[in-house]
């Protein structure tokens, strides 16, 4: 079996999954709240 290079870019995902509709990149793009997590900042403070 003759090996091929891996791709150099994202190109070969949209053979994959097609283009993304508007609904999906919004959600992909929003900021999520930051969560404040007490316990694991004691672990690295």
């Amino acid at each position: 079996m003759a090996e091929e290079d891996p791709p150099q870019d994202w190109e070969w995902l949209d053979h994959v999954i097609g283009t993304l509709d508007d609904d999906f990149t919004a959600a992909v793009l929003e900021r999520s709240a930051e969560q404040l997590r007490p316990a694991l900042s004691d672990v690295f403070n």
